[in-house]
């Protein structure tokens, strides 16, 4: 679909609805795990609620004519703000409450020297993260300890911020399940060094070049081309260089037309201020100053230990409206439209070392290989799929190496013969209908980059898409049991836990194969069942489950093709 892909309306809409959508899925699921372990009950009229007003922000008219008047409290985006925040509100509320009746307030015991964080996982798979959990102000200036469930130290870093202080560990949480965790004040006279404290060398800072590393990556930034990558190293496959050689391009490269200049304005044009933000163990941060076409922006990349993922947080501050995109929109209605090659807008550049890589891009409940020799079009009747949902992957055909990249948003990318992967970030001129999309405030955006071995499939790219835009949730207690639990395990089928919700005193549970195949494959469950029914969407029954019990947990084998979704309802004792 042809939308206004760039606009600062559009965007806007579109982050609000993904921040929605997130978080309502989460509330579910925290609020069956919540059930299962604590009999915990959320309100079925609030999650109605929650799902009526973000259904309403996803409707057709909410993204295809956002400035229309609605009623009198304003314009479609209008309410979809309002719409995405009663969502959030709801769904926050679900997912506090359910993390908050693990409180147990019924062990007796309290002890000053120390308190316990329960880390949560919402998704199928075991997960090992970094937390970072920012403790009250009575924790200042203290020197901890984390121990897990068995009470094992696992090491931490503790940094102050103020009056409080940023505690980082590295947890590991079973599937669908949680950790606990106990953090401990050490006793005077045993503060020790700790390795987490060790700053990396080898951070070279010249006029030119700054380095970051971290035990993934070595990353080099360009300082007097935009801050821009010259060399982003992977250590774990084989120490490839993804950065492209290009003198036209550059790895991260902010770069668009601005018609009333009537040229290309590019982030390299300019010098830049790195600022390092954060330097120790677990994680690395930068901060990137620079300019655009004049227009001041930031740009913040973040390296976290054992993780894949790549982070930026990208704002440009415009000083006003400005055009940008192929001219300037005056004739909406003619065939050919300013907005539609997205080559000219404002994008983020990724040009990679890949040979005759393919596009590959999920869309919902499944994954498409783009067969495009490029996505450029300047007319309506040209149009061809250039959408990121969640994330599209540059693979190699003949060999072995790829780039993801993953997006706040759903928006436009662009891709051709002679011109990099670029992920849209602001078009501004005329448009759908005749209105001007201007810019009205910061640009402000979240993107990732994955460097990988293999396609989206083998390379688990859906189940790293999966965990940005589903994080980890923590909670602090006086007290807890030491303990890691798993409802529900789906490590190594390829199925993701697609819904999860309580009806009529039953669980149910939707799975999606999102890269597994059609075998056979073990799911196991932990909590007490007395049966398992596979039904339809209508919920009739197909298949009455044979359910397996071994060490206390019950496992059932299902199959179902690639991109197969099945649901299933699971009864309980």
């Amino acid at each position: 679909m042809n939308l206004m892909w760039g606009s600062q309306v559009l965007q806007k809409i579109a982050q609000e609805v993904r921040v929605s959508e997130n978080r309502i899925v989460m509330a579910e699921k925290m609020s069956v795990m919540a059930y299962l372990e604590n009999k915990y009950i959320c309100r079925q009229a609030d999650m109605d609620e929650a799902w009526r007003t973000l259904m309403l922000a996803q409707h057709h008219d909410s993204w295809i004519v956002p400035y229309n008047g609605l009623n009198r409290k304003g314009t479609w985006a209008d309410q979809i703000k309002r719409w995405t925040d009663s969502t959030n509100h709801i769904a926050d509320g679900i997912i506090e409450a359910s993390m908050q009746s693990f409180n147990e307030k019924f062990i007796p015991q309290n002890n000053a020297q120390q308190q316990y964080i329960r880390v949560f996982n919402t998704l199928g798979m075991r997960r090992k993260e970094v937390v970072n959990v920012l403790l009250p102000t009575e924790s200042e200036n203290a020197d901890l300890s984390v121990y897990d469930w068995k009470g094992k130290d696992i090491g931490c870093l503790v940094e102050n911020e103020g009056k409080e202080i940023r505690l980082f560990f590295e947890a590991e949480i079973p599937p669908f399940g949680y950790s606990t965790y106990c953090i401990k004040k050490k006793e005077a006279g045993k503060k020790e060094a700790s390795e987490s404290r060790f700053v990396l060398e080898g951070n070279k800072v010249n006029k030119q070049e700054y380095v970051v590393e971290n035990d993934m990556y070595k990353i080099v930034f360009d300082l007097s081309k935009g801050g821009t990558i010259k060399s982003l190293i992977a250590k774990k496959e084989g120490n490839k260089d993804f950065a492209g050689k290009t003198e036209k391009y550059a790895l991260g490269e902010l770069r668009g037309f601005f018609y009333e200049e009537g040229k290309f304005r590019s982030s390299i044009e300019t010098p830049v201020k790195l600022t390092v933000v954060r330097d120790n163990v677990y994680e690395q941060e930068i901060k990137i100053e620079g300019e655009i076409a004049s227009h001041p922006f930031t740009q913040v990349i973040t390296l976290t230990k054992g993780t894949r993922r790549i982070d930026f947080d990208l704002t440009v501050d415009w000083k006003k409206n400005v055009g940008i995109g192929e001219y300037k929109e005056e004739r909406w209605r003619d065939n050919r439209r300013a907005y539609c090659d997205d080559r000219f807008k404002l994008s983020v550049l990724f040009p990679t070392d890949l040979h005759a890589p393919r596009v590959y891009k999920n869309v919902p409940f499944d994954v498409c290989e783009s067969k495009l020799t490029d996505t450029f079009f300047g007319s309506w009747d040209q149009i061809k799929h250039n959408i990121i949902l969640h994330w599209v992957d540059l693979a190699e055909q003949e060999g072995d190496y790829a780039l993801a990249l993953l997006s706040d948003h759903t928006t436009s990318y662009s891709y051709g013969e002679g011109y990099p992967l670029g992920l849209t970030a602001q078009y501004s001129g005329g448009g759908l209908w005749g209105p001007d999309y201007k810019i009205t405030h910061p640009l402000r955006m979240k993107y990732a980059i994955i460097p990988h071995r293999g396609k989206w499939d083998k390379a688990s790219i859906a189940d790293d898409s999966d965990c940005w835009n589903e994080p980890l949730l923590h909670s602090c207690y006086p007290v807890a049991k030491p303990e890691s639990k798993s409802f529900i395990d789906l490590q190594n089928t390829g199925y993701q836990v697609s819904a999860l919700q309580m009806k009529d005193g039953k669980v149910l549970l939707r799975l999606f194969n999102s890269e597994g195949d059609e075998k056979l494959q073990k799911v196991t469950i932990d909590m007490p069942l007395s049966g398992v029914e596979e039904v339809d969407l209508n919920g009739q029954c197909i298949e009455r489950k044979k359910i397996k019990t071994r060490a206390g947990k019950s496992e059932m084998m299902i199959s179902m093709p690639r991109f197969g979704i099945k649901t299933f309802v699971l009864s309980l004792t």
